[in-house]
């Protein structure tokens, strides 16, 4: 990504939602320096999970995002990140939007508080990633809220899907993003240039597994006869395998729970 403006010695960042902190490992890797303000979990195993891969202190983590104090937030944030929760807008989800039946805020509603956050505090960035969904007609109403309610706060917005694997990840996952720099800085952004994948998914699994993560011949058998159910049905969630030659379907974490697991 590109983006022209001053020159930032450390960012200066506040993680909203923050799970195991993605974007907090991207800085890692390009070995940009940043000073973590205060991250964001209210589940408490991504918590404990984050301070071991970021090494830092739980003390940081202001848990639920609807009880921040803005008003002890620092006013020289560079950067807040906020991938709002998606399941309410997710394909995977129950597709209610923002809004319940009774006009109650659903956990993909979130949003909003996000965007409090960033009107108190007035970050220079702040980026939302979420599902390809988000961009669908179906949520045409939802998508077109976020970006006027950020460009009321101040902010121009510049947004693009992306997929993992057109930049160095075998995993065929889509997701938007969506970045809005503070109107006084804004000089415009480019999104990058695709990259050739030079990796496969075989390629980032562990050679060595032990047995008792190996699904059975019977498992397997009875995936595959689902399969061929749910595709006569047309149904578009179906059990996929891989031998891991190629670009993996974006992996879940529900370990095997439903008919829509991936499988390697």
């Amino acid at each position: 990504m590109t983006y022209k403006t001053e020159e930032i010695e450390m960012i200066k960042m506040l993680i909203l939602f923050s799970g195991i902190g993605a974007f907090e490992k991207a800085l890692d890797n390009i070995g940009e320096p940043y000073e973590l303000i205060n991250y964001c979990e209210i589940d408490k195993y991504a918590s404990k999970a984050y301070s071991l891969i970021h090494n830092v202190d739980e003390s940081k983590n202001l848990r639920d995002v609807c009880s921040i104090d803005t008003n002890k937030l620092p006013r020289d944030i560079d950067l807040i990140t906020y991938g709002f929760p998606c399941q309410d807008i997710s394909l995977a989800g129950m597709q209610k939007g923002f809004y319940d039946k009774d006009g109650g805020l659903t956990r993909s509603g979130l949003f909003f508080t996000a965007l409090h956050i960033i009107e108190e505090t007035k970050p220079k960035i702040a980026i939302a990633e979420n599902v390809k969904a988000l961009t669908s007609k179906r949520f045409t109403k939802e998508f077109k809220t976020v970006l006027e309610c950020l460009n009321i706060a101040g902010y121009q917005n510049y947004w693009a899907v992306l997929n993992s694997k057109d930049y160095g990840v075998p995993q065929n996952r889509e997701r938007v993003f969506i970045i809005s720099i503070r109107n006084d800085i804004d000089h415009g952004f480019m999104f990058p240039e695709k990259q050739e994948l030079k990796l496969r998914l075989l390629d980032m699994l562990e050679k060595d597994v032990d047995e008792k993560y190996f699904l059975s011949d019977k498992t397997i058998d009875f995936f595959k006869a689902n399969e061929k159910k749910q595709k006569e049905k047309g149904n578009g969630f179906r059990f996929n395998v891989t031998d891991g030659k190629g670009i993996a379907n974006t992996i879940t974490t529900h370990a095997g729970n439903r008919m829509d697991d991936n499988f390697i």
